[in-house]
């Protein structure tokens, strides 16, 4: 059984320019040099999911190694013109280590990120390092709408701060 320690996670974005039979025939010149580059750079089950404007891909590969995502995104990037940009996150399973790809125009950047253990880290860097800063996903619902939902006024730590 094979066991894969990272995960792509790639959106590429199409610009607005695009018609619509344009954008069908640069997405499949995009799944077929991506799919190509991945599976060159030791990606497995690549999957594609066209969104309309975007088009999402994801896959595995069985280490977490900066030189593959470089093959990769060196095919890639030559690809991306000034009508379609987009980003590849690769992610250490271990959650120890994430690589940010930012390709457009033919070039491509890279950012990483070393997570912390959490213990170190919420005690650390909670309320100095702004990459670890907590940012809400959802607005939060007002006390009555967690009342009708049975959930009271709500509680817990998130709660206590509100309040003091």
């Amino acid at each position: 059984m094979a066991k894969f320690d990272c995960e792509l996670f790639g959106h590429f974005f199409y610009g607005p320019e695009l018609s619509y039979n344009d954008l069908l025939a640069r997405e499949a010149e995009l799944v077929d040099a991506i799919h190509g580059a991945l599976d060159a750079s030791g990606g497995e089950h690549i999957d594609f999911t066209p969104t309309g404007d975007a088009l999402r891909v994801q896959c595995v590969f069985a280490h977490h190694e900066e030189a593959a995502f470089h093959a990769a995104c060196a095919a890639v990037a030559p690809l991306l013109r000034g009508d379609v940009e987009g980003r590849m996150l690769f992610v250490d399973k271990g959650l120890d280590l994430l690589h940010l790809y930012l390709l457009a125009d033919g070039a491509w950047q890279e950012a990483a990120l070393r997570l912390p253990d959490a213990r170190a880290g919420m005690a650390a860097h909670a309320h100095t390092d702004p990459a670890l800063d907590m940012v809400p996903t959802t607005r939060p619902k007002p006390p009555a709408a967690r009342a009708k939902r049975g959930k009271g006024g709500g509680g817990g730590k998130t709660a206590a701060k509100a309040e003091g």
